[in-house]
């Protein structure tokens, strides 16, 4: 069967934009109707998992459902579930977007706010405090909780549903004679049997699922799963880039689970990275995971799947959305305009109201670092030629920008891979010499500073962005990849050594005994975390 497959739509009612003269912002909702506008054309079935709007505000949810409605009567069926754009379990209100007016703090946020009492002159920053009572009064949208989402978006696959798991607003559906689809809610969190905030599926849900899997397995048919969040991060920067509660991404239990159950597919989104990966469970149970992009962001993208359940087999293609009449942009593409969005964005990040750094990232190219690494890259003279004048800030965003849309670019045998993985190699010394602080548990997740780097400069295994998968093979890695080493850290030691000799007749006796035995010591421990947590793609 052939569907398209889309995530992270991001839709903002129009409504909810009181600054019509924004016009990136009267872009997003227009971009979410062109996107599901170009799937349905290229097919009959439209699958959207999660983050249907931005802020779970009602607007949104009536506005889009209604165009969703209109779609659907000219002959499109389309399921969805939903996730945590979607909802808020405390807000009571979400303000509209593009008002003028800055506030001290979002009271209404707080389920117990009075509206019809509020001092709303004591609630604004006081360069506005001055202004007419009516004036400060936000207009406030009530957000929804997931019942009401439930109850919005019901026609839209639990109203011809096979079965319905109510607590969880999950679903199971008969696409064809041959296909069964589980659409899952994963907005439970289960902090003691995860050992971190990750999203799962409640013990209720869980035994539904497996019973669902062993009725279609009775019924003779093919069975797959759609959820919002990734069985597995695309590369381990997003795992660490969740931050310490890990709410973002998934733990590696929950794809073990579905695995062992019998899954071998799923299609997911959230990450916004076009991706393709698998988690392999203790029992050697294999489930792949394809990851969709967001519509609404860089790269503007859903996926077109051929699945044959039968010999278990599955096609996938990454389309970018096209810009249509209603999209009022400078540049030729969409993903060239979320491209200068995305690249602006942390521009501004990253320099922020600093001349200095401004100034530094401006001027900065490879040139100015390549003698760190050049020991190590040992770039041919027309290597360098090419790559030397490039801003130091570009090729990093560009390593960004190879992780978002799949696959990348800079594979072994080019310039940037040799000074980015050079780099690394460099850093990772420093990290395992020094005694002092566990960077690699305390800040990267147990992972080496090239374990973080190297996938994201290009992918060694399956195509990211289009293939074919037969479900039951495991990947081989397309290529052999060099190996960085560098003695960074051990100089770095070294010189700290001398220093101390040259300025204390006591602290180098310390220093010679101490930092050896500190960083033998270390690095036994280290060897604990060799394991990777996930196998990427």
């Amino acid at each position: 069967m052939k569907f398209a497959m889309m995530s992270d739509t991001h839709y903002i009612s129009r409504r909810m934009i009181t600054d019509k003269t924004d016009e990136e912002l009267m872009l997003q909702p227009a971009v979410t109707e062109a996107a599901v506008l170009q799937a349905s054309k290229d097919s009959d079935v439209l699958f959207i998992v999660g983050d249907l709007t931005n802020s779970g505000d009602r607007f949104s949810h009536e506005d889009f459902s209604a165009f969703l409605r209109e779609v659907k009567a000219n002959g499109t069926k389309i399921y969805v579930i939903f996730a945590t754009h979607d909802f808020h379990h405390h807000k009571a209100y979400v303000r509209k977007h593009g008002e003028k007016i800055e506030y001290k703090s979002t009271p209404w946020d707080n389920p117990w706010f009075d509206i019809e009492s509020a001092d709303w002159k004591s609630l604004v920053k006081d360069e506005f405090s001055s202004l007419p009572e009516e004036e400060l009064v936000p207009g406030l949208v009530p957000a929804l909780c997931p019942e009401e989402i439930w109850e919005i978006y019901r026609e839209f696959g639990p109203d011809e549903a096979y079965s319905v798991h109510e607590s969880s607003f999950s679903y199971c559906l008969d696409l064809d004679e041959n296909t069964r689809c589980l659409m899952l809610n994963d907005i439970f969190r289960n902090e003691e049997a995860l050992k971190d905030k990750s999203p799962t599926y409640a013990p209720s849900c869980l035994r539904w699922i497996k019973q669902m899997y062993d009725e279609a397995k009775r019924d003779g048919k093919y069975i797959f799963l759609c959820s919002h969040h990734p069985m597995l991060p695309a590369v381990p920067a997003h795992r660490i880039g969740a931050g310490k509660e890990n709410r973002d991404m998934r733990s590696s239990v929950v794809g073990h689970m579905l695995a062992d159950m019998g899954f071998n597919l799923a299609f997911t989104g959230h990450s916004h990275f076009c991706d393709v990966g698998y988690v392999k469970s203790d029992n050697g149970s294999l489930l792949w995971d394809i990851t969709t992009p967001s519509v609404r962001f860089y790269p503007p993208a859903y996926r077109e799947i051929e699945l044959d359940g039968k010999s278990e087999a599955v096609t996938y293609n990454c389309k970018y959305v096209d810009a249509d009449e209603n999209i009022k942009i400078k540049e030729k593409s969409l993903f060239e305009h979320y491209h200068n969005v995305f690249y602006n964005d942390y521009y501004r990040v990253v320099t922020g109201s600093n001349a200095t750094v401004k100034k530094l990232m401006d001027r900065l190219t490879v040139k100015d670092i390549y003698f760190l690494v050049k020991g190590k890259a040992r770039l041919s003279s027309e290597e360098y030629k090419a790559i030397k004048d490039m801003k130091v800030f570009d090729l990093i965003i560009e390593t960004a920008f190879n992780m978002l849309i799949g696959d990348g670019a800079y594979t072994p045998d080019t310039a940037e891979y040799k000074v980015l993985m050079s780099a690394s190699a460099m850093l990772d010394s420093i990290v395992d010499t020094q005694p002092f602080v566990n960077v690699k548990d305390k800040l990267l997740g147990g992972y080496s500073v090239s374990d973080i780097i190297e996938p994201m400069l290009f992918n060694n295994s399956v195509p990211d962005r289009a293939g074919e998968l037969n479900l039951r093979d495991i990947p081989t890695l397309r290529m052999e990849t060099p190996v960085y080493k560098s003695h960074a850290g051990s100089v770095l030691m070294g010189i700290i050594c001398v220093l101390a000799l040259l300025l204390s007749p006591l602290t180098p006796i310390a220093i010679a005994i101490g930092l050896p035995v500190l960083t033998v010591k270390k690095r036994k421990k280290a060897k604990k975390h060799q394991e990777p947590f996930y196998r990427y793609s």
